[in-house]
């Protein structure tokens, strides 16, 4: 078809009387002092207003259909541009979780990808088990565009799985968290290192030997850097603290499985290694500080020597001052750090080595110091006039821990006299003296040695001498793992 721009002659008049008539603009025209500062949307709805009938029969007339197929388009351009209103959704007010059918319905809404992503957060602060969490998972999962948004909240994630705590132990949020990354790895979804990260804690808790070597690996081969903080808390989730919280809630590590953690898996190939040591900065204080302790829980003293021939040349050493600075320069802290690690690790001949290489004084040691130091007196390298006064201080001690075992205290008439009375506790004290796991001092964090079988059993054995060892088991405020969800599960 032709299209004709000049029109009938027998409209001419018709028209002309019409167009001196109308006062509004047509639609191809564009006010620009109004409409200078909108932009293409705003242009094109505000043309779409101005289209009258009257125009649009004068086009037919004309037999030019081009202003009609530019309307058209413009409304087109709107219609897409202006989104519709989100669906209507209530949560409910005491703070529990949308209905499961519910939840699904709105996430199979398509076009609604900000309402998608607010629903899925609002769902995970509602959280309050590794179930929940997966419920939420599987339906984003179902479509590509919300597992995009998913992936995106990380940080929503590790939040729930921290609520879980409360609820569940940490070998079922550890194993929940394994699902969610293999599901990710699958789909092609990327891997945040903060999400990662909570995965590499978790292992740790959970004592899994796998879990640390599949997330060590993975964090080095998606190239991350490991903060300090993260090495730091690492380190921590190992339970090697002196007051023996962390194994409340899970127990010891194998000695064998940590030391394969910290310095290497017995089955990773030479050039492909990805154990916690290649992740260390021995620049940086907190970590070293951090990686003394690990290794003198796990009694490495061969490592705990080689740390220490390193940091004599390390450059943060080098560069401080005198060895007993006012100040406590680097210097002075690295090396006590380092003896006081060795003297624990069991190998005190070393630990007397490092005292008199570091020209640190023995009465300038700490008592606990001191006292390890003494037990392998035959070991020292140098005397001092403080050894004799600690020696009688830790006879009395040893003693103080045999009489404490026995129920019973010292009561001094003279200078060289007194007697033994039995105290109250005398009856608690004899029962945890014939458990098999009584020692006179507690030992906490120190791994055992065994498979990780092994010590389950003896955790399960030792629980049943948990009221006879009330004083020896460390004391916490920390709540239960177990709670209905499990007992329901």
């Amino acid at each position: 078809m032709k299209l004709c721009t000049r029109p009938p002659t027998r409209l001419m008049p018709l028209l002309k009387v019409h167009q001196s008539s109308r006062r509004h603009a047509t639609c191809t025209q564009i006010a620009p002092a109004d409409h200078g500062q909108l932009d293409q949307v705003e242009v094109y709805q505000h043309q779409l207003s101005l289209v009258s009938p009257v125009d649009t029969l004068r086009y037919i007339l004309l037999n030019d259909m081009r202003p009609l197929l530019h309307q058209m388009n413009m409304r087109a351009i709107v219609k897409e541009a202006v989104p519709p209103p989100n669906p209507a959704v209530s949560f409910p007010i005491n703070g529990q979780m949308l209905d499961p059918n519910e939840f699904r319905r709105l996430m199979a809404i398509k076009g609604f990808t900000k309402f998608h992503r607010k629903l899925m957060k609002e769902q995970m602060l509602r959280c309050q088990n590794p179930q929940d969490i997966m419920r939420v998972v599987a339906v984003a999962l179902q479509r590509k565009d919300t597992s995009l948004e998913l992936a995106a909240m990380d940080l929503c994630l590790v939040r729930a799985f921290y609520r879980s705590r409360e609820t569940t132990t940490d070998h079922k949020i550890f194993g929940a968290i394994n699902t969610v990354i293999s599901r990710f790895r699958r789909e092609g979804l990327p891997i945040t290192r903060y999400f990662l990260a909570i995965g590499i804690k978790f292992a740790a808790r959970s004592r899994s030997l796998p879990g640390m070597k599949r997330y060590l690996k993975l964090y080095r081969e998606l190239g991350f850097i490991m903060p300090r903080n993260l090495f730091r808390a690492i380190i921590a989730k190992f339970s090697v603290g002196n007051n023996g919280y962390g194994e409340i809630r899970n127990g010891r590590w194998s000695r064998r499985d940590l030391l394969q953690v910290l310095l290497g898996f017995d089955d990773t190939p030479p050039g492909e290694e990805h154990h916690l040591g290649l992740f260390l900065d021995r620049s940086e204080w907190t970590q070293l500080h951090g990686w003394m302790v690990v290794l003198s829980r796990c009694k490495a003293t061969d490592e705990l020597w080689k740390e220490w021939l390193l940091w004599l040349a390390n450059p943060v050493r080098s560069k401080s001052g005198r060895p007993e600075s006012a100040n406590a320069e680097s210097k002075l802290r690295g090396d006590y750090r380092y003896i006081e690690a060795m003297a624990e690790a069991g190998d005190t001949a070393r630990a007397w080595t490092m005292l008199r290489d570091s020209e640190i004084s023995f009465k300038a040691c700490r008592t606990n110091v001191r006292r390890l130091l003494l037990r392998d007196l035959e070991h020292a390298t140098l005397w001092d006039d403080q050894i004799p006064l600690d020696l009688l201080e830790q006879y009395d001690a040893e003693l103080t821990k045999i009489e404490r075992a026995l129920g019973v205290e010292w009561i001094s008439m003279s200078e060289d006299q007194g007697y033994h009375k039995p105290t109250d506790s005398m009856q608690q004290s004899l029962e945890a003296l014939s458990s098999p796991f009584f020692k006179l001092e507690p030992d906490y964090g120190f791994p055992y040695d065994g498979t990780p079988e092994e010590i389950k059993a003896r955790h399960e054995q030792m629980m049943l001498h948990v009221e006879d060892m009330a004083m020896y088991m460390p004391k916490t405020m920390r709540k239960t793992t177990m709670s209905e969800y499990d007992t329901m599960s």
